[in-house]
């Protein structure tokens, strides 16, 4: 069982990654590094996707990886647009520098689309022939991608592209596909994927992404979780930043020189995960080949010396995510009026859904610590057998009578703590079964 190797794991992890973050030399990796970077949306209230990227670009060119391996989509709409009261500026955080300042950008405007998007991500230089700058990853089987999407998504799995026409949808499975087609012609070596979006852990919660690829994609949120805005409360109307998008960079950028060079990507992520997590907010999910956390941070954002003697670094608190406007979520608003006490709803019963699946984990497990490591929140492989098919359906039945609110009955939380139960049953570990557990709680 997964789970048998997964709970062990929890014992050894450490010394697992210890042995992995030390495998190449993270200074000299910042010339062998691709990064494509998406701000996915247009309009003055979503400022903060294009100052996201912006910063990102900044902190990639700091960490040494060449201007002519970078390439940016950004509508470009924002800095010069009537609205802004520093024509020309663009802040990702309050008194913060101008980010906008020198960043090149590939493709901006109508050219920031789907389809454009893919053919530079597969390096077809003729197919975005006459299109914006032209450039394309031209990676080789010694580089390592990073891809960056902030901007808006959907719960049905996809990120959206401002000018794409009826097609501006990157679904899962088409960049999935991709992504098989590349790893095909070893065109990478590893792929390091940070999405921000509304619902952005639906793009491949269905374990859209296979886990054999070299690739490893980190979520701001859950696949039913809204991400938010932050330094929302300034002088424009807009939010400065996105609340994930700033703590990763916040956080890559302000690390003392010894983290910068060796974190792994797992200890990087944590630390944003905490920070983020602590709003309240939005839970940062991973998804796809996890021996990608092992490895150093450094070899998807770069590294370079600097002289810490001169430089204080300081990690930033976020305040949290503001609700001054109605656009401070990265998600598709509709004009649906109820929709927003229908959240609320939806809040509601997911919470009472966790409180079922905590006593359940009580009632099964004796040993705290095991207990502990079920009820942590990553993903995991979830293999179908009698005992998950029984226990859900026996779940849905008893216990919360949740079979027409779609978003709350595919919570992942439920199948992966139910997966766990069942996994654990081969381990003599349990006083009770899950079925006797979800007969007992909701009776």
């Amino acid at each position: 069982m997964f789970l048998i190797s997964w709970i062990l794991s929890a014992f050894c992890i450490a010394t697992v990654f210890n042995a992995h973050i030390h495998e190449s030399d993270p200074s000299s990796s910042s010339k062998n590094i691709w990064a494509v970077l998406v701000a996915g949306s247009h309009g003055w209230l979503r400022y903060r996707h294009q100052s996201n990227v912006c910063h990102a670009y900044k902190i990639l060119r700091a960490n040494g990886i060449p201007k002519h391996r970078i390439i940016t989509f950004m509508y470009d709409d924002i800095a010069y647009n009537s609205k802004n009261p520093e024509p020309g500026v663009l802040r990702n955080e309050p008194n913060g520098t101008n980010v906008y300042e020198g960043v090149p950008i590939d493709y901006t405007g109508e050219d920031v689309r789907k389809d454009v998007f893919l053919n530079v991500l597969q390096g077809y230089k003729m197919k975005v022939k006459g299109i914006g700058s032209g450039r394309v990853v031209l990676s080789t089987d010694k580089d390592n991608i990073l891809i960056f999407h902030t901007g808006l998504g959907g719960e049905d799995g996809f990120v959206e592209f401002p000018n794409s026409g009826e097609d501006r949808n990157l679904r899962a499975e088409e960049l999935a596909s991709v992504f098989k087609h590349l790893h095909d012609r070893n065109s990478y070596k590893n792929i390091l994927m940070y999405l921000e979006s509304s619902h952005s852990g639906a793009m491949f919660d269905n374990h859209t992404l296979p886990h054999n690829l070299n690739i490893l994609a980190i979520s701001a949120g859950g696949p039913d979780e809204d991400t938010y805005g932050t330094f929302c409360d300034t002088d424009i109307e807009p939010c400065l930043a996105g609340l994930f998008s700033y703590a990763w960079m916040n956080y890559a950028e302000n690390n003392p020189d010894g983290l910068r060079q060796s974190q792994s990507v797992f200890d990087h992520f944590d630390n944003v995960r905490d920070i983020v997590s602590h709003t309240g907010k939005e839970h940062p999910q991973l998804y796809g080949d996890w021996n990608i956390g092992k490895l150093p941070i450094s070899q998807f954002i770069g590294y370079k010396n600097r002289n810490s003697s001169t430089l204080k670094t300081e990690i930033k608190l976020i305040r949290g995510a503001s609700k001054h406007d109605t656009f401070n979520k990265d998600t598709i608003i509709t004009d649906d009026a109820t929709a927003a006490d229908e959240h609320v709803h939806i809040e509601q019963k997911k919470n009472v859904m966790q409180t079922i699946l905590n006593n359940l984990v009580q009632l099964v497990i004796p040993n705290e610590y095991i207990r502990n490591t079920i009820l942590k929140q990553e993903p995991i492989d979830i293999h179908r057998n009698q005992c998950l098919e029984e226990s859900l359906l026996l779940f849905d039945a008893k216990c919360t009578n949740l079979q027409k609110d779609d978003i709350v009955k595919n919570r992942q939380e439920k199948f992966n703590i139910l997966a766990k139960l069942c996994d654990v049953g081969v381990m003599n570990i349990r006083q009770m079964t899950a079925a006797e557990a979800i007969e007992k709680t909701c009776a």
